[in-house]
């Protein structure tokens, strides 16, 4: 019996550094998301000591790109950042495991909050989204934190405003903690009004809290409002958001949301008052799955743009839940073996799915190490790079919102000016990525712009063997001639042969000997080593 209770108090150590050592063998095998070098980029420019929202826009709370700017800084620009930026945000998934293994601990037999933290751990959204370089990391390790140190344990006003601050932080990090605050607030009011608990310090209780939650907030807003930043944060953190993007229009689905959940509330509400005895464990194992229940369907029915990260911070909760199931509540139906044999196979569905989708002897992030490369070699600190969502991290974007969904849809409406291709002249930018562009700025890119190395795409244009030796250039600046392979010599506006020239905007006369496709390309690019793909120019 020694022997058994020894190695179960040592199972949980095994299991997390067994998931420590798989989460240092995945840092590279699951797919770049579009948010990483967003959220990169973000931490770049802070840590050249711009402006949060000033020097890059931003759409999250300004608390984690401040404290990667110093990880930024240290780490400096180089073509494998993402790994280690990756490498970064490990310890907010050891904190949310944790966290949720201390939340079972209080409210379940040890082995349901082991097999609770490890379905949690395994689940494909979670575990890849908890490692890729993003601020729903911290967001979510903030909020299971804030919930470990007020489940189970005795509601004292210092955890309060503890908790407060975790939930303060979290929303210092993104706004998302709105709903997942909002919901949290209607299931203890269900559970309040199920089983009423009497407390004479409530009011102080709340107090505390409420206080925890408002210190960290108010703080970001008065730092923001003295670097004179506050307008461009609220354009960016809540205007952005807000403001029409020629979407349907969600009402009815928020209606269906409020109807069904007014329905989970009172049939809570009702299902406790019928119980004779409960006690505080089961009151916070009721208030938890309501919770996660309410905000799961408020981010699928309700919710504008649902995406798997929103899911993040009630993944764990639910999976507690669903280890509870499978538990002590199910022993006397399936049995002590039944029921761990259940947990085993979910636990081998969820490693199988995630090797499937994420094999970790294959290395997604090559691709983006190979355009940091092309951009870190080719242009200087403050050359403009034109990019979606900032991938090339450590160079400034001549467009300021980043071209995601909600952007994307508002300039196919016309609901906001396409300006891209003038302030792609306007920065001289000469360097471009042009993936999400509009047709419009597509086109744009088609003229004066060549595929190549890395999928960069350098300033410049194809001359087809046999053209009109007159050609227009839009983007001033130095180019090259060449044949793709070596430069070429040829006359530029009756002068002396050359294979370089300092081009003015406007039309130039090109005069190239003989019968062969050619390239104008930008010269710093042609020197770097880049160079044009044959056969990807229209």
């Amino acid at each position: 019996m020694r022997s058994a209770s020894w190695s179960m108090k040592w199972v949980p150590w095994l299991a997390g550094l067994l998931l420590l050592a798989m989460r240092m063998l995945w840092l590279g095998a699951y797919p770049l998301d579009s948010d990483e070098p967003q959220h990169a980029h973000v931490a770049w420019s802070l840590a050249t000591g711009a402006l949060p929202y000033r020097g890059a826009f931003d759409n999250h709370g300004p608390l984690f790109g401040l404290l990667y700017s110093y990880c930024m800084r240290w780490l400096g620009p180089r073509t494998d950042i993402l790994w280690w930026l990756r490498l970064a945000v490990v310890p907010w998934y050891v904190l949310a495991l944790l966290s949720t293994w201390v939340m079972g601990r209080r409210l379940y037999p040890l082995a349901v909050a082991g097999a609770g933290a490890l379905l949690a751990a395994l689940m494909q959204i979670f575990f890849v989204k908890m490692g890729e370089f993003r601020t729903d990391d911290l967001w979510t390790a903030l909020w299971l934190a804030a919930l470990a140190v007020i489940v189970g344990r005795h509601r004292s006003l210092w955890r309060g405003f503890v908790a407060g601050l975790c939930i303060g932080a979290a929303l210092s990090v993104s706004q998302k903690t709105l709903p997942l605050l909002a919901t949290a607030l209607v299931s203890g009011l269900a559970v309040g009004l199920g089983r009423p608990v009497k407390r004479p310090d409530l009011p102080r209780l709340v107090a505390a809290t409420a206080a925890g939650v408002a210190l960290m907030p108010l703080a970001v807003v008065a730092w923001l409002a003295w670097q004179r930043d506050l307008g461009t944060a609220y354009y960016d953190v809540v205007a952005y958001g807000l403001a029409p993007n020629g979407g349907p229009s969600h009402l009815w689905r928020q209606v269906l949301y409020a109807l069904v959940a007014a329905c989970l509330v009172g049939a809570t509400v009702l299902r406790l008052r019928g119980r004779r005895e409960l006690d505080d464990a089961s009151r916070w194992k009721w208030f938890l799955g309501l919770q996660a229940l309410l905000y799961v369907l408020l981010i699928w029915v309700a919710w504008p743009l649902s995406t798997p990260q929103d899911f993040l911070p009630v993944i764990p909760t639910a999976m507690l839940s669903l280890a509870g199931a499978l538990g002590p509540a199910a022993v006397p139906r399936l049995g002590p073996r039944r029921c761990a044999a259940s947990v085993a196979a979910l636990a081998m569905l969820e490693l199988a799915l995630l090797l499937h989708h994420a094999p970790p002897w294959r290395d997604a992030l090559a691709a983006e190490r190979s355009r940091l490369a092309v951009v870190l070699r080719c242009t200087a600190p403050s050359d403009p790079v034109m990019d979606a969502k900032s991938g090339a991290i450590f160079r400034p974007r001549p467009y300021y919102p980043v071209l995601e969904s909600i952007e994307l849809r508002r300039l196919k409406h016309g609901l906001v000016p396409d300006t891209i291709a003038h302030a792609l002249v306007s920065h001289d930018t000469k360097v471009v990525v042009p993936e999400r562009l509009p047709p419009a700025d597509r086109a744009f890119v088609a003229r004066n712009y060549l595929a190549g190395t890395a999928g960069i795409y350098m300033a410049g244009m194809v001359l087809p063997a046999g053209t009109d030796p007159r050609i227009s250039i839009e983007l001033p600046g130095a180019y090259a001639l060449s044949d793709g392979t070596h430069l070429v010599q040829a006359r530029m506006d009756g002068g002396p042969p050359a294979t370089q020239w300092n081009l003015d905007a406007g039309p130039h006369r090109l005069a190239a000997p003989g019968q062969r496709d050619l390239f104008l390309v930008w010269s710093p690019a042609w020197a770097c080593g880049w160079r044009p793909a044959p056969g990807r120019h229209p």
